[in-house]
């Protein structure tokens, strides 16, 4: 090559040390290791870049190699020149130094604040520990996750409502094992399947449209509907509430039910029987109406008649069935079908007969002392007849010739299963041979006979006026 850029006209480097063996020794020696040394920083660099593929910056470690391997040929042209004078050669190895040099500074400065960003080991240090740390958090939020969900299910699994969910077009997507209990399926059979199927027939298109009316404007639906269920048709209640994500599309449907057939059953009763209360309301009536037409027709038919005795008759006639209408009145102004409060009635019943025999009656006085008693129908009847008399009886036999005096009533509950019924005046008295069951007068002898029918017992005082008292028990007996 030209003798390698024409060294002719030039000395050789050894003539600089006047080839003293010591001298030239010492920088062939020098110059050798620095060679030696560039040579085998960039094998060592070359080994660690393709060992390293995620190091950032690998380029310029290969330039830093280049460099060095141009910087150590550079020493070996420096051994070579000292007995050869090739110095353009050695001139050029410096020029492609120079250039690798300047090459690789132009290319270093602007990764330096590149590099400067890097973390320092102290900085990754934290870093991974704060990584470490979030991943631990993330596990454990992780496993609270997977602990709540599992509870979730539990508690789910564990709930005596029927939970089911389903998509938006009525694909059932979940049910909770009472939900499969209740309708006799296994869980496989429901999921996927269309929720309408177990609707009764009757009731599918009102379920339908309910459930399609939820939204972001009406998100909860209560809805009451029959189910067949192994072939019987139960009722039910579902709270059903939309679900949305977090972007507030309507995603999915939660309905939780119960069987609430007991209720309606109860509640139909409660319509019968109200059905039933405002019959027998309406027969009270009636009959009361009735008797009040009987009433009339005896009252017109006693003023139409001449004979006094005969018009006493019709009068007491008057009276009884004034006491039988009373108690139906009763019953029928009371919310109470069963039983009327007697202590009302008595004081009504008083009332009427003082008005009946209001033309020798206005002199006497009429108290009473009543607890207060309730009494059904077949006790308040007997009762109310056996009071007519008796008040009847005072008011036209105690007091002659318009003297002065005084009836009391008194109703007391002797006991919790015994009522006892006293009726006193402070007249002249019933004749000391008077015997009830012996007796011909017709009052009396009614009661009597109604005391028999209440199951009591009646006992006669006659000191300073008459004093009965009738003791009966509240109900009649299982015998009667």
């Amino acid at each position: 090559m030209l003798n390698l850029f024409t060294a002719s006209g030039y000395i050789p480097h050894g003539h600089c040390y006047l080839w003293q063996t010591g001298l030239v020794g010492l920088h062939i020696l020098s110059d050798s290791l620095i060679a030696i040394a560039y040579y085998s920083i960039p094998l060592t660099l070359l080994y660690f870049v393709r060992k390293r593929q995620d190091l950032p910056f690998n380029g310029i470690f290969l330039l830093f190699g280049a460099f060095i391997v141009a910087c150590g040929t550079t020493h070996i042209i420096e051994i070579w020149t000292l007995w050869h004078p090739h110095y353009w050669l050695s001139g050029l190895v410096k020029a492609v130094t120079a250039l690798i040099s300047v090459y690789t500074a132009m290319t270093l400065v602007p990764l330096v604040p590149r590099a400067l960003a890097l973390p320092s080991p102290t900085q990754l240090e934290a870093a991974n520990r704060k990584l470490e740390q979030e991943i631990q958090e993330r596990q454990q939020i992780e496993a609270e996750l997977r602990a709540s969900k599992a509870r979730y299910r539990a508690i789910i699994e564990d709930q005596t409502e029927l939970i089911a969910r389903f998509a938006p077009d009525g694909t059932v997507t979940f049910v909770n094992g009472a939900y499969c209990r209740y309708f006799q399926q296994q869980r496989e059979e429901l999921i996927g399947t269309h929720y309408e199927p177990v609707i009764f027939s009757a009731d599918r298109q009102m379920v339908v449209q309910l459930v399609d009316s939820l939204g972001q404007e009406n998100p909860l639906v209560t809805i009451e509907n029959r189910v067949v269920v192994a072939g019987e048709v139960r009722w039910t209640q579902w709270i059903n509430r939309a679900l949305f994500d977090s972007q507030g599309q309507f995603v999915e449907i939660q309905s939780v039910g119960r069987d609430i057939s007991d209720r309606k059953r109860a509640e139909q009763q409660q319509a019968s029987l109200q059905e039933k209360e405002a019959l027998l309301k309406e027969i009270h009536h009636r009959v009361k109406n009735n008797l009040q037409i009987v009433y009339s027709l005896l009252r017109l038919q006693q003023r139409r008649t001449l004979d006094r005795q005969a018009a006493n008759i019709l009068l007491d006639s008057q009276n009884r069935i004034k006491s039988i209408a009373l108690v139906h009145e009763k019953l029928y102004r009371s919310d109470n079908l069963a039983e009327i409060d007697f202590a009302q009635y008595i004081s009504s019943l008083a009332t009427s007969l003082l008005s009946s025999y209001r033309t020798s009656s206005t002199h006497i006085v009429l108290k009473t002392k009543i607890d207060s008693i309730s009494l059904d129908i077949d006790r308040a009847i007997p009762c109310g007849l056996i009071l007519n008399e008796l008040i009847s009886n005072s008011l036209k036999y105690a007091f002659p010739e318009n003297c002065a005096g005084q009836i009391q009533v008194e109703l007391r509950a002797a006991s919790e299963e015994l009522v006892r019924l006293t009726v006193s005046d402070n007249g002249v008295g019933i004749p000391p041979q008077l015997d009830l069951s012996q007796t011909q007068s017709l009052g009396l002898q009614l009661v009597q006979d109604f005391v028999n029918q209440l199951e009591g017992t009646v006992s006669i005082e006659r000191q300073q006026g008459t004093i009965v008292e009738i003791s009966f028990p509240r109900s009649v007996s299982q015998a009667a």
